[in-house]
């Protein structure tokens, strides 16, 4: 059964954490979970795009230039926005995700294209909020191998990949898994942006705080031995040279005991025993019985921690008339400096060859 408690308003929770956030003047940091679910009001929502149309740079052309701004103006942000993100990338959530709720969304939006390569998400004033708030996470990048190689990639339904296991893909579920889970350079977070909703589109997150609820613990130490191993996405073999390699085998569970980093993938991993491959089929089970489910609205940010929860997406049914569901999609690092190595000059996309 699916849970929705996590993702609902709880605006006194927040307050709370922010009161423990200024107990101590030099120290902002909260020792409680934020939570998931943060509306603005309209003072907060208006500040946040004063500060979003200082930016002028566009992320997909100039995207070094763009992240630079999206930084700067971030120290505009309202104290209290500040505080409630900074403490997710802090602590983290019950349900691995923050969703802030009601910022501007362009009111001459153009239509859903049917396709990502045009990027049309990324003109938008909505785009440039989104971006302040993600670097206050960490810094933006692009992979060359995901989305044509954009900051702010356009997440749409796509008629021609409609039954695919991508981000384009609509009338099959997307199943459970972490933000290229086969990847040493994967993203810290991924962040969601809606221009446009669809009631019937919910996306799942799971977290590894959950997750441990539901195991035993003979089964939470399994989890911890790399016993399972991952194929390399579709979409990104075309761009590395061995794109049939199989990569690990690493575990499923790592990192502290109450506050676990999960790797998850329904599609491309396996267990390299029969054991642990059972031991996966339970570990999906216990997603689909007790995931939690957000279905984005108009004016969304929902920001997933990559390290601390999987997830997934419903399926759903486009109407392909350009109302469709059109989600601005982007990734975060926490640190940039540990990829100097692997990004093109822009400095702000891994090359395709480390995927």
């Amino acid at each position: 059964m699916e849970t929705k408690s996590a993702i609902a308003p709880a605006k006194s929770q927040s307050s709370h954490c922010l009161r423990a956030a200024r107990s101590k003047e030099s120290d902002i940091t909260v020792h409680e979970l934020q939570s998931s679910l943060f509306t603005l009001d309209s003072a907060n929502a208006e500040a946040i795009r004063t500060a979003a149309e200082r930016i002028t740079a566009h992320p997909n052309e100039s995207p070094d230039d763009f992240g630079r701004q999206a930084l700067a103006a971030a120290f505009s942000l309202p104290e209290e926005v500040r505080a409630a993100v900074l403490n997710f990338a802090e602590v983290g959530s019950e349900a691995g995700i923050m969703v802030v709720r009601g910022l501007y969304v362009d009111e001459d939006l153009s239509d859903t294209p049917l396709d990502n390569k045009s990027g049309l998400g990324a003109r938008t004033v909505f785009a440039k909020e989104m971006a302040m708030l993600a670097h206050l996470l960490g810094s933006m990048v692009a992979y060359e191998a995901e989305g044509n190689g954009h900051l702010i990639q356009d997440m749409v339904p796509n008629p021609k990949l409609a039954v695919t296991q991508q981000s384009q893909g609509s009338k099959v579920e997307l199943e459970a898994h972490t933000e290229q889970c086969f990847s040493d350079f994967k993203p810290d977070y991924v962040i969601l942006g809606a221009l446009r909703g669809d009631e019937n589109a919910k996306t799942y997150a799971f977290s590894g705080r959950k997750l441990v609820q539901h195991m035993s613990a003979e089964d939470v130490a399994k989890l911890r031995q790399p016993l399972w191993a991952t194929t390399i996405d579709e979409s990104f073999q075309p761009y590395i040279p061995s794109p049939d390699a199989v990569r690990g085998p690493f575990p499923i569970l790592t990192g502290p005991e109450d506050d676990p980093y999960i790797l998850v993938d329904q599609d491309l991993m396996h267990g390299i025993t029969a054991e642990a491959q059972r031991l996966l089929g339970r570990v999906v089970e216990t997603y689909i019985e007790n995931r939690d489910a957000h279905v984005l609205q108009p004016g969304d940010l929902l920001m997933l921690d990559n390290l601390r929860a999987m997830h997934g997406r419903s399926m759903y049914t486009p109407r392909f008339d350009g109302k469709d569901r059109f989600i601005a999609r982007g990734f975060v690092v926490r640190d940039r400096r540990k990829l100097w190595p692997q990004l093109l000059e822009d400095r702000r996309t891994l090359a395709a060859v480390h995927s």
